[in-house]
């Protein structure tokens, strides 16, 4: 059964070790990746490791090339998709598109006479048996036989993978391409999104309501009223009877309970609460520090906005290489 998990949340996220040097076509055209790569099916690809080598014959809901796209395909997408969004004419739609990009990256590969390594095919087969089954290859078979797949078809899905990844490759751009002004411009037109609200650094000292103190039958909250009485102050008495020892940590308004935030955001700099019922807890809560809400300043956020811009360059770019291949690769839906 663990085993099984682990294969489900492998489908989404499977680290590959990307093959260093593929030679394609006469050209020696190379693909030359070095870093480790996390591969997440919500992102990069949508490869179905364990769904079995054989297509069900079923409708065929698209053709690209000579590859075809069944309705099973589109169903196994959709069903690890099918979370992220209520539109299922959406899901379908977005499945459907990822589902012929992959195959027009499959045919191009194919076209330019790509191979894939085979001793780096079998490293990645050799880090999957280990990662997940401990290195136990009779493991992984039982695996495979209860999921109605085979070694080789687990394998050629997984070379499929890495195909798809490192074609995909090819249309990623660099940071270097993003000028200083563009993230100026960025910056300028999202300015809301990085606008930080109010915050405070918060001590809380807090324990359970039923709580009695260790010498005594005496519960800490009828010992804490008393202790006011007898001129004691909120800071001596909140820790001493502090059970948790909580960090202190930055907060804003919608990050804490109401109940907690009603006090908490009213008091000054170095001020403490009264004490405050909440979730079977006693809190005593102190304001160490106060931010008033900001907009970040720009070289706070850069890295962030790089990210954002690169990210979408990319994606313009491959979807233009995508163009280029329909171009060339009839397709029909």
């Amino acid at each position: 059964m663990a085993c099984s998990t682990f294969f489900y949340v492998h489908l989404r996220q499977i680290r590959l070790k990307i093959i260093q040097e593929c030679l394609l076509d006469e050209g020696m055209f190379l693909f030359k990746l070095s870093k480790l790569a996390c591969i997440s099916m919500g992102a990069v690809i949508f490869i179905p490791l364990l769904l079995g080598e054989s297509k069900i014959l079923d409708k065929i809901v698209a053709r690209v090339g000579d590859e075809i796209i069944t309705q099973q395909d589109l169903e196994s997408q959709i069903y690890q998709l099918s979370y992220q969004s209520q539109d299922k004419e959406e899901i379908r739609i977005f499945c459907l598109n990822h589902l012929i990009e992959q195959a027009l990256l499959l045919q191009d590969f194919n076209a330019r006479k790509g191979n894939v390594v085979t001793s780096q095919l079998d490293n990645q087969m050799n880090a999957v048996v280990q990662d997940n089954f401990q290195g136990d290859y009779r493991a992984f078979m039982s695996y495979l036989r209860n999921k109605e797949q085979s070694f080789v078809g687990f394998r050629n899905d997984l070379k499929r993978s890495i195909i798809i990844h490192a074609m995909r490759q090819q249309t990623l751009k660099s940071a270097f391409n993003i000028s200083p002004q563009a993230v100026i411009d960025y910056y300028r037109a999202h300015l809301s999104d990085f606008t930080q609200p109010t915050s405070i650094l918060l001590e809380q000292k807090c324990f359970k309501v039923d709580s009695l103190l260790s010498d005594s039958e005496m519960k800490k909250i009828d010992y804490y009223n008393k202790g006011l009485q007898e001129g004691k102050s909120v800071v001596a008495l909140a820790n001493e009877l502090d059970e948790f020892n909580l960090s202190h940590t930055w907060y804003t308004v919608s990050e804490l309970a109401p109940c907690l935030a009603e006090k908490a955001f009213l008091l000054p700099v170095g001020g403490y609460s009264e004490i405050i019922e909440h979730n079977n807890l006693y809190f005593v809560l102190h304001i160490l520090d106060k931010q008033d809400a900001h907009v970040q300043p720009l070289v706070e956020v850069q890295s962030v906005i790089e990210e954002c811009l690169l990210k979408a360059m990319n994606e313009q770019a491959f979807q233009q290489w995508i163009q280029v291949l329909k171009s060339r690769i009839p397709v029909e839906i």
